[in-house]
């Protein structure tokens, strides 16, 4: 059982022919992937990059951590931790 076991796991590794390797070369991207500051046009839509979407997600954020830590705050002072 164990003989069937070790060649039946060891089948795929001889099947394989070690001498047909193929690589191909990835492609290099042009220099101006990322764009120079200032050289793009700003939000048109409140989802774009940058836009009101973005920042009052950025608020909803905020307010939440703050608001998390002063219950943690308060909650601590409760207890005589500070």
């Amino acid at each position: 059982m164990v003989v069937l076991t070790v060649g039946l796991h060891a089948a795929p590794a001889f099947a394989q022919d070690p001498g047909s390797t193929s690589t191909t070369l990835a492609e290099v991207p042009d220099q101006d992937i990322i764009p120079a500051p200032n050289t793009d046009e700003g939000p048109n839509e409140a989802g774009d990059r940058g836009g009101a979407l973005q920042l009052a997600l950025l608020g909803l954020v905020v307010v939440a951590i703050g608001g998390a830590v002063a219950v943690v705050v308060r909650q601590s002072r409760r207890a005589g931790g500070f």
